[in-house]
């Protein structure tokens, strides 16, 4: 028993030597590299590994680490990040700088920048990183709620439909009520675009290409624009390639819509027993009987798990004299109510190079196609899904395989859903809502390109003029088609028609700036800007019902010219 206690004892006596010999302890202190004054809550930790600790209130550590650690980190907000070699050393003394960038922070004021601290206009800045925490497939949705004094509003379900954006009230008479949009630098189309599918413009802009957005919200930040800025500003500014190594990032997001708060509609059974009643109290014959199904009409129009998916894939990077962004996504997306989906395609390229000294140049360019797939929304309109969806009788089915088509649809009357085993026909003169989702088309298809070039020139020091000459322009194929057999198409015996829009915007500005900065504490800016811009939109549209009818639109060209001094 006295040799196994003798021999424990030396396991564990060698076993503390062992372990001290894979440790040791260091210690220092953390100063500021400015002034020399201590920083207390300095983290102090072993890089690649959890150990760490923090400076106590003299600045000052003690840490345990590995006889085989090799490097310290320091970090703490507003200074720099460390990293020291520990080699041999056991006592540190560190001396951090602070980190200037970050209160040095600029934003877009118009047709340049200015930094932070200095802006004294209502100006609210939102990062692109904050738009990625929302899956949405148009920017301007991804604003709500994160700019004060910006109110982003859905006027209804449907995709593609451009929601109300409203940058402190309204402020325009006869210029509508949307804000001006600029994409680097370029006044982009908003609203609707064409075809017959409802589309939102900003769409076209993908939200994972987007380094900030700026809105411009009072006269001050705002006038530079002149009369077109009077709903206010959203200046929108793409990624481009940050310095270091070549970046590859893919981020993608998969989920599903529901529909929530359906109208609550009487059963089958329920039904029956009012609508008879109804007769009965009025010496009416009863007409409602039980047809053996319980049609859930609002959920047969909605989907009850409309998928969205979103891809993007960049690349990035940049130099002493160059910088370079690319970048391709994909976006798909159902909505709630059938058959109502989009689908867009995009790909960027955004890229600067530095010829000379004084001499830069460089362009953006983005180019999307969108597609989308609508519905019959108008007021009143018997094929809307959700106002047909809830006078439908709960006891007529879906289909009838009886019937030609396979779906219920009336013999006698055959513009009408079928009463099924029920005594009457509906009323309101309803179609088989499903039977016109399934058939009618309602879609738009836009190719879009918006893109500048520019070049930059540095005269002397603090005076630059620069030069860049945009285009926004966008073709929109709209197809509507109405069944000849049943729904809005039966009366006239089917209806096709055929759109094309075509909107050109083109954009040239001379722009000469002012920047410098006397004895460190005194600046002096100014910019002159001399603006051309012109647009052209083209619209043609084919009918055929029973015969074959061409109207071309009128084609519009309007050019202005914007002066702006300050």
């Amino acid at each position: 028993m006295k040799k196994l206690t003798l021999f424990l004892i030396c396991i564990l006596i060698a076993g503390m030597q062992f372990a001290n010999a894979q440790t040791k302890s260091i210690s220092g202190a953390v100063t500021s590299k400015e002034d020399g004054t201590s920083i207390p809550g300095v983290s102090v930790a072993v890089k690649g590994t959890t150990l760490g600790t923090v400076t106590n209130l003299d600045g000052k550590f003690e840490l345990s680490i590995p006889s085989d650690a090799k490097t310290l980190v320091f970090s703490f907000i507003g200074m720099k990040n460390l990293e020291v070699e520990i080699g041999s050393q056991t006592s540190f003394n560190i001396s951090m700088e602070t980190d200037v960038f970050s209160v040095d922070e600029v934003v877009v004021v118009g047709y340049g920048t200015q930094k932070k601290r200095e802006v004294t206009g209502a100006i609210s800045q939102v990062k692109g990183d904050e738009l990625k925490s929302l899956a949405a497939p148009s920017l301007e949705s991804q604003l709500a709620g994160r700019a004060a004094g910006v109110q982003v509003t859905s006027t209804n379900g449907v995709l593609g439909v451009a929601p109300r954006i409203r940058i402190r009230g309204i402020g325009s008479i006869t210029s509508g009520t949307y804000p001006l949009v600029v994409v680097d630098g370029i006044p982009v189309a908003t609203g609707d675009l064409g075809g017959y599918a409802s589309n939102n413009a900003l769409t076209d802009i993908n939200p994972a290409d987007i380094e900030s957005v700026e809105i411009l919200k009072d006269g001050s930040a705002t006038a530079i624009y002149g009369s077109r800025a009077a709903n206010g500003v959203m200046l929108i500014t793409t990624k481009k390639g940050a310095k270091g190594k070549f970046k590859v990032t893919y981020n993608n997001y998969l989920g599903i819509a529901q529909p929530v708060n359906l109208f609550d509609l009487l059963n089958a059974e329920e039904f029956i027993e009012i609508a008879n009643e109804k007769r009965t109290n009025k010496a009416q014959t009863a007409i409602a009987v039980d047809g053996g199904v319980d049609t859930d009409w609002q959920k047969e129009v909605l989907r009850s798990n409309a998928f969205q998916q979103d891809h993007n894939l960049s690349m990035s990077g940049a130099t002493d004299m160059n910088s370079y962004y690319f970048s391709l996504g994909y976006t798909s997306q159902e909505g709630v109510s059938k058959p109502n989906e989009m689908v867009r395609y995009s790909a960027r390229a955004n890229m600067d190079q530095k010829v000379k000294k004084w001499l830069t140049i460089g362009a953006n360019i983005g180019v999307t196609q969108s597609e989308y797939a609508g519905m019959n929304t108008g007021e009143n309109s018997l094929s809307g899904n959700i106002f047909s969806a809830i006078r439908q009788l709960p006891n007529t089915p879906v289909m009838n395989p009886d019937h030609p088509t396979g779906y219920n649809i009336d013999f006698d009357a055959p513009g009408l859903v079928g009463k099924w085993k029920n005594l009457q026909t509906i009323d309101d003169n309803l179609p088989n809502i499903i039977y016109t989702l399934d058939k009618n088309k309602f879609n738009t298809k836009n190719l879009r390109a918006i893109g500048n070039a520019y070049a930059s020139f540095d005269i002397v020091p603090g005076l630059n003029y620069k030069f860049q000459m945009g285009i926004d322009r966008n073709g929109s194929e709209g197809l509507l088609y109405y069944n000849a057999l049943h729904g809005d198409g039966q009366s006239v015996k089917g209806r096709v028609q055929n759109s094309y829009d075509s909107y050109t915007r083109w954009n040239a500005q001379n722009i000469i700036s002012f920047n410098k900065t006397f004895v460190d504490v005194h600046n002096v800016s100014a910019v002159g800007v001399a603006e051309y811009q012109k647009h052209q939109l083209q619209k043609h549209y084919a009918h055929q019902q029973m015969f074959l009818q061409l109207v071309l639109l009128n084609t519009r060209n309007r050019d202005t010219i914007h002066l702006m001094a300050l």
